[in-house]
């Protein structure tokens, strides 16, 4: 099993690695800058990756 600094950092690659593919599938910077649902959609998608990095640092704390 692993420790729990480790369970972190593989938390917190996960939640980069997941935010870096929808930023690149979503196209290129001047498409996002131009586009205001692309950049709606960004901000929702680090919301939702800051309320998962704050679950599960909760979770980390409490197991």
């Amino acid at each position: 099993m692993f420790s729990k600094p480790i369970i972190l950092i593989i938390l917190l690659i996960l939640l980069i690695t997941f935010y870096l593919v929808i930023r690149f599938g979503a196209g290129k910077k001047k498409d996002i800058d131009n586009s205001k649902n692309l950049t709606k959609y960004l901000f929702g998608i680090r919301i939702l990756i800051l309320i998962l990095a704050l679950v599960g640092l909760i979770l980390w704390f409490f197991l």
